[in-house]
């Protein structure tokens, strides 16, 4: 998630990001905390990268 590849690739990726649907199936994991870590390790990375945050938001809003 933070390995510098990954981070290069990023905007790369991030235009075809809006043609996928995440929704409730993310995992089959039956962990009720799930969610919320998932949550916060997005919270954690868009604090470390805002620039990155910025070009992910507009997609998390559509």
């Amino acid at each position: 998630m933070h390995d510098p590849v990954h981070l290069a690739g990023d905007p790369e990726i991030m235009p075809h990001l809006a043609g996928i649907a995440i929704g409730p199936d993310l995992s089959d994991d039956p962990d009720p905390a799930l969610a919320r870590d998932i949550m916060n390790l997005h919270e954690e990375k868009a604090a470390l990268y805002p620039e990155w945050a910025a070009q992910l938001g507009p997609l998390l809003d559509a």
